[in-house]
């Protein structure tokens, strides 16, 4: 049997970092648990316990829990219930789509 032609070099495999999977893993997760908290109508009182915080402290539940916080404020204001839940529904998509993991780039020797 004959090989099959190829350059001489093993095929260079593409490997997700485990943050990436973890990234992924917490937004996805975060997102289950917002829709859980707006299914059992507890959204609002999230919304009412980061808006009671210190000021400082509420800046930095913006920073690090952003798409949620900004999910909630949209979903507790007075816009329509179909503006909000599209907005809502956007977001969680958005957000989800871009932490999907990918490969990282071959880097050439």
């Amino acid at each position: 049997m004959s090989k099959p032609a190829t350059s001489g070099t093993e095929p260079e495999v593409r490997r997700l970092s485990r943050g990436s999977k973890g990234w992924f893993g917490w937004m996805a997760g975060m997102w289950v648990v917002f829709f859980v908290l707006l299914n059992s109508g507890r959204i609002d009182d999230v919304a009412t316990w980061i808006r009671d915080l210190p000021l400082l402290l509420e800046i930095v539940v913006w920073v690090v829990f952003f798409p949620w916080v900004l999910a909630t404020a949209v979903w507790t204001s007075d816009w329509s219930e179909g503006l909000r839940l599209t907005l809502v529904i956007l977001f969680a998509a958005g957000w989800t789509i871009v932490s999907i993991p990918r490969p990282k780039p071959v880097r050439k020797k």
